[in-house]
């Protein structure tokens, strides 16, 4: 049996197991989390409690995929995992915890399959996106990101093929938000964007990256999502950022509670959305802080368009800092469980001795469920 149909058989057989009745409501948190970490040559998927081996397999992709199909919770522990293909989120009302420490990254040799559909207008079918974790369609998914997810790419004269590190995809043929809530922390290393797709309610209350990446977090189709701190820091110290924030096209009723760019080419780029952002802060002088990209078009969506408007409540222009620093406090997994409380803090220190802090803390309890 190939891996295709590998994956489809476990999937169907996690579909049986819920459907007789396993759900989280009959089970406690414990009995509804699992623990995937690396022996070996294999990636193993242990029960919480009693450490006992559920699942195993040489692909690290089929593992996080069964355990996700069979609890609700899942940790991916410490350790390396080269994975086959996107790691698909496989049904609603999930949590995937990517602890410090673990590293996913996408395996050059094997052949992807996931394609978001990215189309550049001027090289027609040149890019292929593959997500490395990849909830489509699912509604009330929770993804905490704490670890690294490594970016791959690889061109040549008429192909291109990349990963996005983490993707909530709800397009559909209706063009209605195919992804109905949920929650996105990112607080680990990422090396490209990521994405949410035509989905409503998201909750993103923190990015925290210190990558100089052209922007942190992209939105497109979407309406309603809550953004809380979203920060895009230099790479290296006097370095810049691109975007912290791109509003790709047609979003409604985005939210942000602040911004923070260190020397951004844009602070937000909007096209063709609506948003209300309660403080930005540069880091150091930008080029902008508001982008309008009057014409741009859609990449992924095909929603209709929205007005343009952009509310600021606040804003702030650091000048002259001398040091910035980003320290993220994490839990200690997995025994903080069921508790998840994730603290971002920036201090900047200006030329003058002068500080400046801004802090974003989370907190996530999987007993609960909130």
């Amino acid at each position: 049996m190939d891996a295709h149909h590998t994956r489809a058989f476990l999937l169907a057989s996690a579909a049986l197991i819920a459907a007789l009745g396993l759900g989280a409501e009959a089970e406690s948190w414990k009995d509804q989390t699992v623990l995937v970490s690396r022996q070996g040559e294999q990636t193993v998927v242990r029960s919480f409690d009693e450490g006992k081996v559920l699942f195993q397999n040489t692909d690290p992709q089929l593992a996080m995929e069964w355990a996700m199909a069979n609890a609700w919770n899942t940790l991916v522990l410490a350790g390396k995992y080269v994975v086959a293909d996107s790691v698909e989120v496989p049904r609603d009302g999930v949590t995937l915890v990517i602890a410090p420490g673990a590293e996913i990254s996408l395996d050059p040799n094997t052949e992807h399959k996931t394609d978001i559909g990215f189309r550049s207008p001027r090289h027609p079918g040149f890019w292929k996106i593959v997500p490395l974790i990849y909830n489509r369609g699912h509604d009330n998914v929770r993804v905490i990101h704490l670890g690294k997810l490594f970016h791959f790419v690889r061109t040549d004269e008429r192909h291109g093929e990349q990963t996005f590190p983490i993707v909530f995809d709800g397009r559909n043929e209706r063009r209605t938000c195919g992804v109905e809530g949920g929650m996105l922390v990112v607080a680990g290393s990422i090396e490209q964007t990521c994405l949410v797709l035509d989905a409503r309610r998201v909750e993103v209350p923190l990015v925290a990256i210190r990558a100089g990446l052209d922007a942190v977090l992209c939105l497109e189709g979407c309406e309603e999502c809550k953004l809380g701190m979203i920060a895009n820091l230099a790479a290296k110290p006097g370095g810049v950022t691109g975007e912290t924030v791109d509003l790709n096209s047609s979003n409604r009723r985005i939210t942000i509670e602040r911004l923070v760019g260190e020397r951004p080419q844009e602070m937000i780029d909007s096209n063709a959305s609506g948003v209300v952002i309660n403080e930005m802060v540069s880091v150091g002088r930008p080029r902008k802080f508001l982008c309008f990209t009057v014409g741009s078009g859609p990449r992924w969506t095909s929603r209709p368009r929205a007005a343009d408007r952009i509310d600021v409540l606040e804003a702030a222009v650091l000048e002259e800092p001398a040091e910035v620093s980003l320290k993220i406090a994490a839990p200690r997994l997995p025994d903080d469980l069921p508790r998840l409380t994730i603290e971002a803090t920036i201090e900047i220190t200006m030329k003058n001795g002068a500080r400046k802090t801004y802090a974003k803390r989370v907190g996530i309890d999987l007993a609960s469920g909130t």
